[in-house]
């Protein structure tokens, strides 16, 4: 059994007055659940999309008894906790003010006595892994520039400056995922000793290339120093939108 240390943090940036980033970070017995949201939908639906979906996931994680979290059952109660938080979200839009709203999200369920990691995905957040000097993208984005980066098509640095970088294929707040079976992708990983897990918002992997990532993730520190140092590096590149950033570790 792996033990997994964790921390999470979200910045508004250099640019912006709001944040409309959320995240959730919490344990129900052996599992941890981490997770973030980055909204949409214009200046007060965004924040209320990403707090309603993280808010939500969590409550109906909490009312989940650790023993339904099995090998078989894992990845179907994390999308269950996802189709949750995406329903409240589509009732929310019967508000006027909040008809457009919407976020992006990646919530990663880690049940550390199987080893394994469940991962639902909807959007551009990310999900890495760092372990031995390698930094890997677990996760595809469901953008217009991230589907041709990952192709191949452009490179990182094209896809950072692209400017229609922040058109999303896929939302949380769709009533789509009532039919479509695979409008959330799930995907489960092994926990390996010693590796890094960094869930991210544009707002990070937008303004710091991902052999800075690499860089912070491989010093010497917990956590929650390498979550500030992430964070302070994406502000200094110019912090043109809110960031967030958690950093698991497993020993």
């Amino acid at each position: 059994m792996n033990r997994l240390s964790y921390y999470g943090m979200t910045d508004p940036g250099r640019c912006r007055e709001n944040n409309e980033d959320a995240y959730l970070l919490d344990q129900n017995g052996r599992c941890v659940i981490a997770a973030v949201a980055d909204g949409i939908g214009g200046y007060e639906g965004g924040e209320v999309a990403s707090y309603l979906a993280c808010k939500c996931m969590s409550n109906y994680l909490r009312d989940t008894p650790d023993g339904d979290f099995g090998a078989d059952f894992g990845a179907d109660v994390l999308k269950q906790a996802v189709i949750y938080a995406n329903n409240a979200v589509v009732s929310q839009q019967q508000n006027p003010r909040l008809c457009n709203m919407g976020c992006v999200l990646t919530a990663v369920l880690f049940d550390m006595e199987r080893n394994l990691a469940y991962m639902c995905h909807v959007g551009d957040t990310r999900f890495y892994s760092y372990k031995d000097g390698s930094l890997v993208k677990l996760s595809k984005d469901h953008s217009m520039v991230g589907i041709q980066e990952d192709a191949g098509l452009l490179s990182e640095m094209e896809a950072m400056s692209h400017p229609q970088r922040n058109i999303i294929t896929r939302f949380i707040g769709n009533s789509r995922l009532d039919w479509d079976t695979e409008y959330i992708v799930s995907r489960s990983f092994p926990i390996e000793p010693d590796a890094q897990y960094l869930i991210c918002s544009d707002g990070l992997y937008d303004m710091i290339p991902s052999a800075e990532i690499a860089r912070i993730l491989a010093r010497e520190g917990s956590p929650q120093q390498k979550v500030e140092s992430l964070i302070e590096a994406a502000n200094l590149a110019g912090g043109k939108d809110n960031v967030t950033a958690i950093v698991l570790e497993a020993r």
